[in-house]
């Protein structure tokens, strides 16, 4: 059989073949099949992923080619733009159910109306329907939150929900790694392409006349790349498909390479009323290239029809060529703006351009814009791009960037670069001696090292703003001082003071007739007297009264925080019902505008809420998720890393300590007892459990002293329950809770107040911990109901649970079967339909449990243990 002799681009009716085939993808057409005959009863999201040129979009194509005509079908894309523009698949759907009512530019703008629109238009339709988004690693923040927004109710609608994106460009922390962490276990279906064969190939090359063996060698069994080469679209045996690419290249003539190069520099398309002023001659130029459908022309757009065409072209250009062409474009989309203003773009290609004044007065119009609509991270970045690119040395310009961009970092959980940014705002403003702003950037100040953890630095920087600010007349920036003091007051638990502060900032906002201020305070002041079992009632009122006003005038931080502190506190005073209404409207009030930082301090308190009432898998899921994110704040990453640890303990698993250990490190920087008590509460529980001392005495001495002055006497109880439990240490509180009618819907900790009862309540505490799987706290109580001659113990542990001894998931099992059968791990993820790092990460815990190093290793001992036969 010949290597590869001279190709040369003949007739593309082959090409046509392979496009309209799709080999060895029948089984991923059968299971989009029964998952979309199946939304009769409930809606579902299928998670479509692979590297580029799989055939995600071919597959999808071919599934929904199938629906066409008896269902309808809407198609959304993302763009690869550096800043892409917020919210663009979704919109693309929205002019194609047509809806009158709602597609005018002043209802778009309305992110959270528009969601709910979308959602009760799909919900309306009787028939099922399909929804594609194709690529959305690229999406952007605004479209990841709807991505999430539908999939939590997709079960409500008759949808097909689609999402394509490429595996192997989600590098590290990935946003999209972090929205599929979060969608409902149940919602969705991961389903990943795998290569072809190498049988398939060698079967496609042999119809061909050529090696199988190199066509797979070449191409990976990817199938873009086989149809590349067996399409003939190169002249020799390439080492890559970009080699086959340039190849073609290189035999187009100089007005169709011209083209191609300006088609280069283009992610989204070409319009053809801008290529007309690009290339007046592109027509003659490139017909042969759409008749080969090299290139395709689609609603007014021409573009590659393969992304990895695009890419190598750009590739190959040369620097001063690619600046010369973004420039070109550059100039056509601003001599159009007036009729069509493309920020996005416009930005893109002055980057490309380096044309550093147009990225400079182009990125802060966008960022405002960005984040107008919620998408705070996108206005992060553009704020950023802004910075770097202004080459000027104007103060006034710079503050106008530095202290928007050190906002939207604090809003979206980058809070190290708002301390720096906003540090050198107010270093600007010192210089100048700007009394009022010097204030307002040091009460900022005070908010940022707060939410970094840092106690003592948010204390110092709010009294630096009291002392600037204190003497001067009524001001906004005054009373938001004395709102930050009341907040620092209410976080440490210091009620009479955060009253005091509080009271200052309302009557102040009072005067100014200042509504964002007034909300800012109440919430202070309306936790506090929440936390007072005289006033419950009336700091509900207040922080509703806050939140009302936030919503009223889209104050999103005041809205956040009071969500979250109805939420949180909620939780302290096992008001369960009201926390998870809260949590759950503010969760997605938040994930709407795009505030990770308060998603993400909600997503910890849900966690919390979780592992108190029982359900533990979610708590740990979450939990998990959020300590996923390096970034990750530390006031979120303590509550997460004591939900893991006292999971892991009461399950008896392993690391526990490591957990402790950070979560008390980044506690007592806080100087908060809501923070710190958690902590040494679950290493309290450790020791109970362990029998062994973990913490040294001087810092209980130091909690102890804390508590007999401040703090709140729900978690000074349970401080003093458990200290009292480990050790034997008894605390003397002002205010003392009783523990059995707190923790009544506590499953976990109303079994430990039982178990104090007598024979028949032992029992039943018995029972209750191995029910929600505390194997630790099942044989430690077992063995204590020994010491004390109880005889009539409940065997407790059932025949299914003998069969799986470690307590391995049905996933685990099944990839340990796989194992068995001596699979690797790209075939596992193909055989399971799951990625192969998601493999990777259930073998972990496969060796993990079975306490083995190796995959062998953990074959054998589950055989031993009758887990595998």
């Amino acid at each position: 059989m010949g290597k590869f002799p001279y190709f040369s681009i003949t007739s593309t009716s082959f090409y046509k073949q392979l496009s309209m085939e799709l080999i060895e993808r029948a089984g991923f057409l059968s299971l989009l099949q029964s998952k979309f005959d199946a939304i009769d009863s409930e809606g579902h999201c299928i998670l479509v992923s692979g590297e580029a040129g799989i055939g995600k979009t071919s597959l999808v194509r071919a599934f929904c080619k199938e629906q066409q005509g008896e269902y309808p079908i809407y198609q959304g894309t993302c763009d690869a733009l550096f800043t892409p523009r917020p919210l663009a698949p979704l919109y693309d759907i929205v002019w194609q159910l047509g809806s009158e009512k709602w597609t005018s530019s002043e209802n778009l703008a309305d992110r959270a109306g528009l969601f709910s629109k979308v959602y009760h238009e799909l919900c309306g339709q009787r028939k099922r329907s399909l929804i594609v988004f194709e690529d959305v690693h690229w999406a952007d923040e605004a479209t990841l939150d709807f991505i999430k927004f539908l999939a939590r109710r997709i079960a409500h609608t008759h949808c097909l929900f689609i999402l394509t994106y490429r595996d192997d460009e989600m590098y590290g922390y990935h946003q999209l790694r972090n929205v599929l962490g979060q969608l409902p276990p149940d919602s969705f279906t991961r389903m990943q392409l795998t290569p072809l064969s190498r049988e398939a190939v060698e079967k496609m090359a042999e119809q061909k006349g050529y090696s199988g063996e190199d066509v797979y060698s070449i191409s990976g069994g990817n199938p873009f790349y086989i149809n590349e080469i067996l399409a003939s679209y190169s002249t020799g045996v390439p080492d890559n498909v970009k080699d086959s690419i340039l190849s073609v290249y290189s035999r187009m003539g100089e007005r169709t390479k011209q083209v191609w190069q300006v088609l280069s520099v283009l992610p989204t398309g070409c319009e053809v009323r801008y290529l007309e002023k690009l290339e007046p001659s592109y027509i003659s130029a490139i017909e042969p290239c759409l008749n080969a459908r090299i290139l395709l022309l689609q609603n007014g757009l021409i573009r590659f029809k393969h992304e990895l065409y695009r890419r190598t072209i750009e590739g190959s250009l040369s620097p001063l060529l690619r600046v010369v062409l973004n420039k070109r474009v550059l100039d056509v989309l601003l001599a159009n703006q007036e009729q069509n203003p493309e920020t996005e773009r416009i930005i893109h290609h002055g980057k490309n351009a380096n044309e550093y004044e147009v990225v400079g007065r182009y990125a802060p119009m966008a960022a405002r814009q960005a984040a107008a609509v919620g998408a705070h991270t996108e206005a992060s970045k553009l704020y950023y791009t802004a910075i770097e690119y202004y080459q000027g040395s104007d103060k006034d310009k710079l503050l106008q960037l530095y202290e928007p961009y050190a906002y939207e970092c604090y809003l979206t959980s980058r809070v190290k670069e708002a301390i720096i940014y906003q540090g050198k705002a107010l270093r600007l403003w010192k210089e100048r001696n700007e009394v009022e702003k010097i204030g307002s950037g040091l009460r900022f100040m005070s908010r940022l090292w707060w939410f970094d953890g840092n106690g003592r630095q948010a204390e110092s920087y709010g009294l630096q703003a009291i002392e600037v600010l204190g003497d001067q007349p009524s001001s906004t920036a005054k009373a938001m001082a004395f709102s930050n003091m009341s907040q620092l007051k209410m976080l440490s638990q210091q009620a009479d003071e955060g009253i005091t502060w509080g009271e200052k900032a309302i009557a102040i906002a009072k005067e100014l007739g200042d509504e964002e201020v007034l909300s800012h305070a109440l919430n202070n002041v309306g936790i506090i007297y929440m936390q007072l079992v005289s006033s419950k009632e009336k700091g509900i009122g207040l922080l509703r009264q806050s939140l009302d006003i936030a919503l009223k005038n889209s104050f999103h931080e005041h809205a956040a925080r009071a969500y979250t502190n109805l939420g949180s506190c909620g939780i302290e005073l096992k008001d369960y019902t009201l926390s998870r209404e809260m949590l759950d409207e503010g969760i997605q009030y938040c994930e709407e505008r795009d505030l990770g930082s308060w998603t993400a301090y909600m997503l910890s308190c849900k966690a919390r809420l979780n592992l108190e009432t029982g359900d533990w898998e979610e708590a740990c899921r979450i939990a998990g998720n959020l300590l996923r994110n390096e970034t990750q704040t530390s006031i979120v990453k303590i509550g997460a890393l004591v939900v893991v640890a006292r999971i892991r303990m009461r399950r008896g698993d392993m690391g526990v300590l490591p957990l402790l250990a950070e979560a008390k490190e980044k506690a007592f920087d806080t100087m908060e007892l809501q923070r710190v008590i958690p902590v040494l509460v679950a290493f309290f529980e450790y020791e109970w459990i362990v029998g062994k001392a973990l913490v040294e005495q001087e810092s209980i001495d130091h909690v102890i002293g804390m508590v007999g002055c401040m703090g709140s006497m729900y978690g000074n109880s349970e401080f003093a329950f458990w200290l009292q439990k480990a050790r034997g240490q008894r605390v003397e509180l002002g205010q003392r809770v009783d523990m059995r009618e707190l923790w009544k819907d506590c499953p976990y900790e109303h079994a430990l107040v039982l178990f104090e009862g007598e024979e028949a309540d032992k029992i039943k505490a018995l029972q209750a911990v191995r029910k929600l799987g505390a194997n630790a706290i099942h044989e430690k109580l077992k063995k204590e109901m020994r010491a004390l001659g109880i005889r009539s113990i409940p065997r407790g542990i059932r025949k299914s649970t003998q069969s799986n001894p470690a307590l391995l998931t049905e996933r685990e099992l099944g990839v340990l079967q796989l194992l068995k059968e001596g699979m690797q791990n790209k075939e596992i993820a193909a055989r399971l339909f799951i990625s192969a790092k998601t493999v990777d990460h259930h073998i972990s815990a496969i060796l993990f449990k079975l306490d083995v190093s190796t995959r062998l290793k953990a074959v054998q001992e589950a055989k031993q243990l009758g887990i595998l036969k």
